[in-house]
């Protein structure tokens, strides 16, 4: 791997996400960042992510100051992202965002004109989730591109949840009390827990469609491309009267209006068809990813993770079972990865980011991408509204693929540095 230099980051918003999933794993795989201030609207939570991991505690207009920061990474919550991502690539700062890119279809056609002029500055947006980089799902990719499944067809995913209301009026902490739990980092995050106001559970944005549809959107972009036109239906099940008892609105009769149950069918256009289905404030947590090929059928894992259980069912043998558990392969079809990122890899989004950069190409987490998993939703609603498919208005080309090769800790980044 060619000696470049590390970039410069400055992270916005020092939640739950950026303490245990984020920096342990950057700490631990990606030396190509280096954090090196950090901002949160609760001072006392930057100041003990200082305390944790190094990164100097400052404020939002500092880091959007600083010219030695190249890249914000905005892991605020979505009635957020707007206003921190268009400072910060107003600052001339590329960013790195978690999902989706907003809260309103506005906020996305806003900051995609934006990206849109930036771009030709060299800078860059690129939004999460990055799961579809992982191991399983590059796999997946490879066997896809090879023809190995013959010419895709089809492709169904499902998620159901519990109830998914994140509760609160914005800019309302539902401060929790949890119990003790043993180890560092599990007192780290209850120190972070117990902060007035570090806790403030916004519902706008944050559905389960729009919660968890990136990581399924995403990773079909990854397998399919561009989505031409979708349909569906949508509506809300969850009430506050119900559901979670951590809930500052538990057993209250506010209403909830943020859809929580979808059901999509994605025409792409490369002739694939797909089928989508949220179920939120059901009680049992299913998934399924499955691509049916001409030749064989892909049973992919979760894609809320990077690696996980990958298996091939050729048209010829004995095909999967369903059982009240979901779908259950043959054992004997298990795929070995050849890609790397197995296991936490939260933040490869960003690490491709950094290489592209430093080599001067399109990043594989493009705003575009992200853009057409929050249109994709949006247009559900329009077609449940309206009763007529949904025409894309955004383009999503497939990311590139990364290169095959399994390595561990800092090794592992080579593959980006392309």
């Amino acid at each position: 791997m060619a000696a470049l230099k590390p970039v410069k980051v400055g992270l916005v918003g020092c939640g739950m996400i950026a303490v245990g999933s984020y920096m342990p794993t950057i700490l631990k795989q990606y030396n190509m960042i280096d954090v090196v201030k950090c901002a949160d609207t609760v001072p006392e939570r930057a100041k003990l992510f200082e305390e944790k991991f190094g990164c100097k505690a400052t404020t939002v207009e500092d880091i959007m100051g600083d010219p030695e920061i190249e890249v914000v990474l905005n892991l605020t919550f979505p009635t957020s992202h707007l206003e921190i991502t268009k400072m910060a690539l107003e600052a001339g700062k590329s960013v790195h965002t978690e999902k989706m890119m907003g809260v309103s279809w506005e906020d996305a056609i806003e900051l995609y004109n934006l990206a849109e002029k930036c771009e030709k500055k060299g800078q860059w947006y690129t939004n999460a989730p990055d799961t579809f980089l992982g191991g399983a799902w590059q796999t997946a990719r490879q066997l896809i591109d090879s023809g190995f499944i013959g010419d895709p067809i089809a492709a169904y995913c499902l998620v159901t949840r519990g109830n998914m209301i994140l509760g609160g009026e914005r800019g309302v902490s539902t401060r929790r009390e949890y119990p003790k739990q043993d180890g560092e980092q599990d007192n780290m995050m209850r120190m972070f827990r117990m902060l007035p106001g570090s806790n403030p559970r916004t519902p706008d944005g944050s559905g389960l469609p729009f919660d968890m549809g990136g990581y399924y959107l995403h990773s079909l972009t990854n397998f399919f491309g561009n989505i031409n036109r979708v349909s569906g239906y949508i509506k809300t099940n969850a009430s506050y009267a119900s559901g979670d008892p951590l809930n500052t609105f538990y057993k209250s009769d506010k209403v909830n209006n943020e859809p929580d149950t979808l059901v999509g069918s994605l025409e792409f256009s490369n002739g694939v068809y797909g089928s989508i289905i949220f179920a939120s404030n059901i009680s049992d947590s299913d998934q399924a990813f499955v691509v049916y090929g001409s030749q064989a059928t892909l049973i992919c894992p979760d894609p809320n993770f990077f690696g996980g259980n990958l298996y091939i069912q050729t048209n010829v043998g004995k095909p999967p079972s369903y059982t009240p558990g979901g779908l259950v392969p043959l054992p004997n079809y298990q795929v070995p990865p050849t890609h790397g990122i197995l296991q936490e890899g939260r933040g490869v989004g960003l690490l491709d980011l950094a290489f592209a950069l430093r080599n001067g190409r399109k990043p594989r987490c493009h705003y575009s991408m992200g853009m057409q998993a929050f249109e994709t939703v949006h247009g559900i609603i329009d077609s449940c509204k309206n009763g007529v498919n949904h025409k894309m208005v955004s383009h999503a080309d497939r990311p590139k693929a990364v290169a095959p090769g399994v390595y561990r800790g800092y090794e592992q980044q080579r593959v980006f540095d392309d």
